[in-house]
């Protein structure tokens, strides 16, 4: 009789348009599907408003290969003063004839040469003033901020892309944990708009085991400077 009383208030129920109260255990895994999705919603929004660097493909036609006697590096096209410049290290372009290559193959006809006082950077001026170029960045950058490294790491004539981030910053140089090696010194170190925030140069062997103050931190590895271009001060040569 109870049985046929239940049945009876079900399909009562449901003659009204009434559903079935659901388990316990159904309100539960009904919460945590909508728990699970909130989260999974939650870190695509995070992930969308993370700054990322600029990309290869948006940049590449801006990029150069040098070779120099013996030494190959990197460089890369930036408008300066109104008019384009190719800028790289000093000691990559210190003896030998300049040969620099855009990626599509195309060789680079250099104007003049400038050397940056104080500095281990060089532009040579171009003759085809058309040419795409970067931007300098403006302001001093923040720990934190995303960069990408793009140059002919190892000298092996082919670019590559090396991301990472700032992680120090002076009034000269900056810090970046992005690994470039030899063959970057002349890449351009770019923020997340494709600006210009430095040029990679130089590589630095901190490594000290019986410094007690340095164990486990960065500070005992290598650490990777890049030369601020704002502010340079240069010499025709």
């Amino acid at each position: 009789m109870a049985c046929a009383l239940a049945l009876a208030a079900l399909a009562a129920g449901a003659a009204h348009g009434q559903q079935p109260r659901p388990s316990p255990i159904e309100e539960f895994r009904a919460r945590m599907n909508e728990l699970a999705e909130g989260l999974r919603t939650a870190r695509g929004q995070f992930r969308k408003k993370q700054p990322q660097a600029t990309r290869f493909e948006e940049v590449k036609d801006k990029l150069v290969v040098i070779v120099c006697g013996e030494k190959t590096g990197s460089g890369f096209i930036v408008r300066d003063g109104g008019r384009p410049y190719l800028f790289t290290n000093a000691h990559v372009v210190r003896k030998g004839v300049v040969i620099a290559q855009r990626l599509d193959g195309t060789r680079l006809r250099l104007g003049p040469r400038d050397e940056a006082v104080g500095r281990d950077m060089v532009r040579f001026a171009l003759v085809d003033e058309s040419v795409p170029a970067f931007d300098l960045a403006a302001g001093v950058p923040n720990i934190g901020d995303p960069v990408v490294v793009l140059g002919n790491s190892d000298g092996r004539g082919v670019v590559t892309e090396i991301r990472g981030k700032v992680i120090g910053v002076g009034p000269r140089e900056i810090e970046v944990d992005a690994a470039f090696v030899i063959g970057n010194s002349g890449s351009p170190v770019l923020d997340r708009n494709g600006r210009v925030i430095g040029i990679a140069t130089y590589l630095r062997d901190c490594r000290n085991d019986e410094d007690w103050s340095k164990k486990d931190t960065r500070f005992n590895g290598i650490r990777r400077f890049a030369l601020r271009l704002l502010g340079t001060r240069w010499s025709r040569k």
